[in-house]
């Protein structure tokens, strides 16, 4: 047995080593592709709410052709500068959009349908069904628009301060907001690229401000791009301008904040005035009417004095 016990003993002790080396040797690997550049970087996840979207959209394509029959209600105009202004969002065209409209229709028709064979609903349930699939789009476009819209203004103050750094530091505009804009996020990311990709193919740069405000609705944005064309022609260096802008636009967001702060408290004072303050005197109420009713002894009444 003494020899069976050691055996096994040294038996795992080898294995453990062998992980450990393998281990060891596999890291080692790793570190040396990474140095030499061979190895890919994995791809970002791509979430559950990401990938609806994308099958969402993918069916929007297909129904393209029955959507354009159904055009009612509608402002072409107006709606191809929501999606511009919402950014495309999942590659959102004006076609695309009508067979998007027509795909929410088709749902809130089946999801009415099956709620009135069910039997909690009528005719009347069904009709609201399909008004909601037939609003919601412009409604969800809507929304897209205005917070792509502020998170512009919002990442604009940090894009700002770091460029004034580098500007200060000596390094060049153009250098400079490319190796910004390379560890930048969001929609202000995208616009900058665009930005500097019509310059690289010749655009000048006063039309591809023009441009960038065109597509934008933001009035951080147009700040800037006002400020910076001004700047240039009367020769006001760009890192103060960049830095004073920052600051301006920080103070004016905390004063919004406050502002809307100010504005919220009388609405949370008339909603707690007039739903539920009546909430609560009526149970009170109903507590009382309840005990003079079947417990009249515990609140001091006696029915036998009363009569």
């Amino acid at each position: 047995m003494i020899w069976m016990n050691t055996f096994l003993y040294t038996a795992l002790l080898s294995w453990g080593a062998a992980v450990f080396f393998y281990w060891r040797y596999q890291l080692k690997r790793l570190n040396l592709r990474k140095k030499l550049g061979m190895v890919q970087e994995k791809k970002e996840k791509v979430t559950l709410s990401e990938r609806f979207k994308k099958r969402i959209f993918s069916w929007s394509e297909k129904l393209i052709p029955l959507g354009l029959r159904f055009r009612l209600f509608t402002n072409p105009t107006r709606i191809e500068r929501q999606i511009e202004l919402a950014g495309h969002p999942g590659g959102l065209r004006l076609d695309s959009f009508y067979g998007f409209r027509f795909l929410c229709v088709f749902a809130g028709l089946l999801f009415g349908t099956l709620l009135v064979w069910l039997g909690f609903g009528n005719g009347l349930v069904l009709i609201l069904f399909i008004l909601a699939g037939l609003v919601f789009p412009s409604l969800w476009l809507s929304g897209a628009a205005k917070e792509r819209q502020e998170r512009l203004g919002l990442d604009l103050p940090d894009f700002m301060d770091a460029m004034s750094v580098s500007l200060q530091a000596g390094v060049p505009m153009e250098p400079a907001m490319r190796q910004i804009i390379s560890h930048m996020e969001g929609p202000l990311k995208e616009e900058l690229v665009r930005f500097q990709q019509e310059l690289d193919i010749g655009v000048a740069r006063d039309d591809a401000y023009v441009r960038l405000m065109n597509r934008n609705q933001s009035r951080e944005l147009e700040t800037l791009v006002t400020s910076l064309v001004q700047g240039s022609r009367l020769g006001v260096p760009i890192s103060q301008t960049f830095q004073l802008l920052s600051t301006d636009m920080r103070e004016t967001r905390i004063g919004s904040m406050k502002e809307r702060a100010a504005k919220a408290g009388p609405k949370v004072t008339l909603i707690t005035s007039f739903l539920i303050l009546p909430a609560v005197l009526l149970c009170i109420v109903g507590l009382l009417v309840l005990n003079f009713i079947y417990n009249p002894e515990g609140i001091g009444i006696s029915w036998d004095a009363l009569q």
